[in-house]
């Protein structure tokens, strides 16, 4: 029985025809794992107890420290350098599947 060893074939019909189908197979899995993994990064919020001192520019968190009203977080989105953050209440309603951290279970 012929044998693929590091990605090298010994020449045999069976070994030939075999591996564009296994290459094809690797390709199209790291293709996949590539974009579950980028997917599930972007989706992610979490509720932050508190405005953390550092930001990276453009990038957006949802604060419940209570300075908006009842049933409204804070949107905070980071700025670039010597710029102000741009910061509003929005409802909570908008936050669905939203993990919250720093809450007592």
């Amino acid at each position: 029985m012929p044998a693929i060893m590091f990605g090298l074939c010994t020449g045999a019909p069976a070994c030939t025809a075999r591996a564009p189908h296994v290459w094809h197979r690797m390709v199209g899995l790291g293709t996949l794992l590539i974009a579950l993994s980028l997917a599930q990064s972007s989706f992610a919020q979490k509720l932050y107890p508190y405005e953390p001192l550092m930001m990276d520019p453009y990038s957006t968190i949802y604060v419940n420290d209570g300075s908006c009203s009842a049933g409204k977080v804070l949107k905070v989105q980071g700025a670039p350098r010597n710029h102000r953050r741009k910061k509003s209440c929005v409802p909570m309603s908008d936050l669905q599947g939203v993990p919250r951290t720093g809450t007592v279970k």
